[in-house]
């Protein structure tokens, strides 16, 4: 398993204010971003753009405002390959940490 880590200096709302199809258009803008400079994978997609596939986003159902990071899987898939991540996005600090298969 790889971990990458994403930085930015914008500060995001709590994680339980932010909707699920905010927490993916956060996480693919940042993938998009990051995929440009990961060669291999790259390489093993055959594409700078891959076609991504959403899995469901768990969330906490007890303590909904001590929820720091959500867990945002998806499927990148190109015309060579395909891989899953595991986008960890830190919503208040406003970064993504990325693990994959």
């Amino acid at each position: 398993m790889l971990l990458f880590f994403s930085g930015s200096e914008d500060k995001g709302p709590a994680c339980y204010q932010v909707s699920d199809e905010q927490a993916r258009t956060f996480v693919k803008n940042d993938y998009l971003q990051r995929m440009k400079r990961w060669d291999n994978d790259v390489q093993l997609l055959g594409t700078e753009i891959p076609k991504i596939t959403w899995e469901k986003i768990e969330r906490s159902l007890t303590d909904v405002e001590d929820e720091k990071t959500l867990l945002v899987p998806f499927k990148a898939e190109g015309p060579e390959g395909k891989r899953m991540y595991y986008g960890m996005y830190h919503c208040e600090e406003g970064y993504v940490e990325y693990a994959n298969d």
